[in-house]
């Protein structure tokens, strides 16, 4: 528990003492090419609120009280027994010097029994020490982590997936650490204080018995170093008065983190297209300034951080010399009949009793340190969805599959442009009806408003007969499934990648959607045999070894195993070939059938063949909505598209369909 100095960045300590943040990462220098490209600006610092870091920090610890409890028990128990041997050998000293053997042969035993047992106490507190600290962060983490899975997707503009990963498996960790370290072991520092504190009075009272006179002051001499001790906790008070530096030095090593996780994640995710178009070398300089920046960030951390422990140890220093110097002189003054072995004691226990104030220091450090990371953590803990939890909804099922908009107006920011204006249409029941616009026109955006990552500013869209404000976001998303353009796949087996969208499915469940999508003669194909023989335990592989079109079909699968009552598709062609286009159309209409289904995608000469009705929309409103060949017998936008589409043979070939 007890500490020297403050933690340097530098050191990569396992004792229980504050390890500070140092993660690399930031901007690049000035002037340079890539500075111009690559510029992170540092957060403005927010001070440190000891309110919010002291309760957080309590409903933290209060995961395992029980073991923080035996933390402290053993660690006090370490403590005692480490002052205990000072306290014996001073007795033993004592006794040797005065040729006394009464007691020396059992003072001896009982130094030598506390010596081992300080030798050996450490690995049942180290032991529990890491346990605690492994339960804590683990808890945080989950934590955070389930909270960033129900974030609106405005919150993953804010925040990438480097920096995502940063902040989960490396900012957790440091505040909870600090968090415990700053809740927990100062109670136990002022404790060890008091305790010390007793013993070196006690001390004290054995070099000389009489009251001291001190400026005209008769005290008695065990009085001494608890003023001594008062005057020394003047540091922590003067430590804790500037750490605002601190906390600026260490914000700018976060947020040059974050930067450089973001860097190293998005390069990593496209490592071809990077190497098609040459450019390594340009990330690669991004990437080594970054690093330059980041080093000299570290550096004036570390610089702060050492100013710190000098100012901190200095006055710890001076009070040290006083003590020790007030011990000698009780012993060279005329008359007194010191001990040797109560001078020992108090020169082994002097450190000693300085040790706790520095590690409150420390503490005060470690908070202003650390109060950026655990601030980020905190604020995204209590962040909530805008559609989370709002008064009115309610657990009421899904029980029509019908969907229609009725004056729809939404835009993504107050007094930005809107993405819908006025918008109403109605998509017939168990049919399949594709959803046409040009880019960026919000075809995707409606299918999130559907399943409530956003309600409309104005007017409604009526899900089941009822208005998706009444529902929860649970709800609706329960009777409502999306197929992702970028559907998400893990490494794990079969049956646990299926089981994201119902994890109750039996494996009955999951071979017969298979069969009736068609996925399963694939999966069978194109995966290793598992050990049981059964597909279902063949490791996925996150879909490494299925084509584009496979990946979309199982993603359908899941999908329709939750059996859905409207069904999303957002760009299901995306990144296939015309072949796997025309396979995978054939399959999704056979998976689909009887459901109410919405498709968005870019490619209008598939939409036409896989569809039943369209929804076209231009500048945010419905210029045209009928079946294809209501659509193409006249010149709208569906047909104009479709000729820009196609080329200068489609208006004979929009023709023909639209007689047909």
């Amino acid at each position: 528990m007890n500490s020297r100095h403050l933690p340097s960045p530098a050191a990569t300590k396992i004792a229980s003492r504050p390890t500070l943040s140092q993660f690399p990462g930031g901007p690049v220098p000035s002037g340079s090419p890539a500075a111009k490209m690559y510029r992170q600006p540092v957060e403005p610092i927010s001070s440190l609120k000891w309110k919010t870091l002291l309760s957080f920090g309590w409903k933290l610890i209060g995961v395992c009280r029980g073991l923080v409890l035996l933390y402290a028990i053993l660690s006090l128990t370490h403590e005692a027994i480490d002052r205990g041997i000072i306290q014996l050998f001073g007795y033993l000293t004592n006794q040797v010097s005065t040729s006394s053997s009464d007691r020396l042969v059992g003072t001896y035993l009982g130094w030598v029994f506390l010596a081992i047992c300080g030798v050996g106490f450490s690995i049942p507190l180290r032991w529990v020490t890491t346990k605690m600290d492994a339960l804590l962060s683990n808890r945080l983490r989950t934590n955070l982590f389930d909270r960033v899975l129900r974030q609106s997707p405005e919150f993953f503009h804010d925040y990438d997936p480097g920096q995502l990963n940063a902040i989960i498996n490396q900012m957790t960790i440091e505040t909870e650490m600090t968090l415990r370290q700053i809740i927990v072991d100062p109670i136990l520092q002022f404790v060890v204080l008091a305790g010390t504190t007793c013993l070196v009075s006690y001390n004290f009272v054995q070099l000389h018995k009489e009251p001291l006179a001190i400026f005209g002051v008769q005290l008695p001499s065990w009085a001494i170093p608890p003023m001594i001790v008062g005057l020394a906790l003047f540091s922590p008070y003067l430590i804790s008065k500037i750490g605002d530096s601190i906390r600026t030095a260490s914000k700018a090593v976060q947020t040059y983190m974050l930067s450089l996780s973001s860097l190293v994640t998005g390069a990593t995710q496209s490592p071809e297209e990077i190497q098609a178009m040459e450019a390594e070398r340009i990330f690669s300089e991004k990437h080594n300034v970054s690093l330059d920046q980041s080093l000299k960030a570290r550096l004036r951390q570390t610089i702060t951080i050492e100013t710190v422990n000098l100012l901190n140890r200095l006055p710890t220093l001076l009070i040290e010399i006083a003590l020790l110097g007030f011990a000698v002189w009780l012993v060279l003054k005329p008359g007194g009949n010191a001990r040797p072995g109560d001078v020992v004691a108090v020169l082994l226990l002097a450190p000693m009793l300085m040790s706790p104030i520095q590690a409150l220091s420390g503490y005060l450090v470690m908070a202003s340190s650390s109060w950026p990371n655990i601030e980020r953590v905190i604020n995204i803990l209590e962040s909530r969805s805008k559609t989370e939890e709002q008064p009115g909804t309610m657990e009421t099922q899904v029980a029509a599959p019908t969907i229609e908009a009725r004056n729809v107006v939404f835009s993504y920011e107050p007094g930005s442009s809107q993405i819908f204006d006025q918008l109403s249409f109605t998509v017939p029941p168990e049919k399949t009806t594709g959803f046409v616009a040009k880019m960026g026109q919000g075809k995707t955006t409606f299918f999130k408003l559907a399943l409530r990552f956003y309600d409309p500013q104005r007017g409604q869209i009526i899900v089941g007969g009822r208005p998706t404000t009444d529902y929860t976001p649970d709800t609706l998303r329960r009777r409502i499934a999306m197929m992702s353009q970028f559907p998400a796949f893990f490494f794990d087996t079969v049956r646990e990648n299926l089981r994201m969208a119902k994890p109750d499915a039996t494996d009955e469940e999951l071979q017969a959607i298979c069969e009736r999508t068609g996925v399963w003669r694939i999966l069978s194909q194109k995966l290793p045999p598992s050990e049981t023989g059964s597909i279902l335990d063949a490791n996925l592989a996150a879909g490494k070894t299925l084509s584009g079109g496979e990946r979309k079909l199982l993603a359908l699968t899941r999908c329709l195993l939750r059996d859905p009552a409207l069904l999303f598709l957002d760009e299901p062609t995306v990144g296939m070939d015309n072949e796997e286009k025309f396979e995978i159309r054939k399959m999704l209409r056979e998976g689909t059938r009887g459901k109410t289904v919405m498709v968005v995608d870019h490619d209008v000469n598939w939409l036409l063949q896989f569809c039943d009705y369209f929804v076209v929309l231009d500048e945010g409103r419905v210029v045209e909505q009928g079946t294809a060949k209501e659509l193409l017998s006249r010149d709208g936008l569906l047909y104009q598209l479709y000729v820009a589409a196609m080329g200068p043979k489609t208006k004979e070939i929009a023709t023909y369909i639209a007689r047909v």
